[in-house]
């Protein structure tokens, strides 16, 4: 029994993901005993995720600074432009919830998805490290202009947050690795399949933590709106990745997925804290599900592409 479960998870891991962001909307009190574990939770994921990384595709990664500039402005400067501007003009009152989500950087656990996808774990978590650092600049550059609202981040704070769950756990994992290679190598699976639970637990508790007693309601006509403007977004993140058509299939594919994979944490953060009277954080939450929601359609659009690729294309991050 427990190795049908074992198969069933592996088998529908973005399934879970999605449930465990539906959970935390409908069972908030489930999971908010374990909200304030998160940034625990989020460590042990780094953790557990960066054993099964290359350090040295890392670095190779990094020096392919054209890939990375790409990445990074259309993440954090095209996303969220191009969902503003037809929004405000024609569904105003969804304007800023999808400005704000489009804005932020990619999710911090990115490595764990980009690795069911068939993707390269060590370019989606540079690329989610290099848009976490821009973040803070970008974030209220954007909202600043586009809404003309100054929002206050601590910078200092979220560097601290984001050095404490991606570099230490990182550093971690190499020493580990280093010094007890056979053993990481041997438990391969066990590391991946920690690292989704605690992802799914991880979910569900954050969600359930910017609730705040809000309730979520959706008409016919938001459901249209948001429909459409989810697929309009993976058609920018799509269109973005074949920017880079000097990569191979399997890295434009990582570029895609952390186009999309927004930092829901941040999201909801900002929602909550600079725009609560605005009762933004339902918008969020139904837009970060339908986000959510793409992420089926590209793990098989990427299934079907890297069984049609040559296996000497499937990865080169050395240039």
């Amino acid at each position: 029994m427990f190795e049908k479960l074992r198969h069933l998870l592996a088998d529908n891991q973005i399934m879970l993901v999605l449930l465990a962001l539906v959970a935390g909307m409908m069972f908030p009190a489930v999971f908010l005993p374990i909200a304030p574990y998160t940034t625990a939770m989020l460590m042990l994921i780094f953790f557990t995720s960066s054993l099964r990384l290359e350090a040295s595709e890392l670095f190779a990664y990094a020096k392919d600074w054209k890939m990375l500039l790409i990445a990074n402005i259309s993440m954090l400067i095209l996303m969220p432009i191009a969902l503003w501007f037809p929004l405000a003009a024609f569904a105003p009152e969804w304007a800023l919830a999808f400005l704000i989500v489009g804005a932020m950087p990619t999710g911090l656990t990115i490595a764990l998805i980009a690795d069911m996808f068939g993707g390269k774990q060590s370019l989606a978590m540079l690329i989610s490290a290099t848009t976490s650092i821009l973040a803070p600049i970008t974030v209220p550059l954007i909202l600043s202009l586009v809404v003309g609202r100054s929002v206050d981040i601590p910078v200092l704070n979220l560097f601290g947050s984001l050095f404490l769950t991606i570099v230490v756990p990182f550093v971690l994992a190499m020493a580990t690795k280093r010094e007890f290679k056979p053993f990481v190598q041997k438990h391969d699976l066990m590391w991946r399949e920690v690292s989704l639970l605690f992802f799914a637990l991880l979910v569900a508790a954050i969600t359930a933590n910017s609730m705040h007693g809000d309730t979520i309601t959706l008409s016919w006509m938001d459901a249209g709106i948001v429909l459409v403007l989810t697929v309009f977004m993976g058609g920018i993140a799509w269109v973005s990745a074949a920017a880079t058509s000097w990569r191979s299939p399997a890295e434009r594919i990582t570029i895609a997925l952390c186009m999309v994979y927004m930092n829901n944490t941040l999201a909801l953060y900002i929602g909550d804290k600079f725009f609560a009277n605005q009762h933004i954080v339902p918008k969020l939450l139904i837009i970060l599900t339908a986000v959510n929601l793409l992420l089926p359609p590209i793990k098989f659009a990427a299934s079907k592409i890297l069984k049609t690729t040559k296996p000497s294309t499937i990865a080169n991050p050395v240039l």
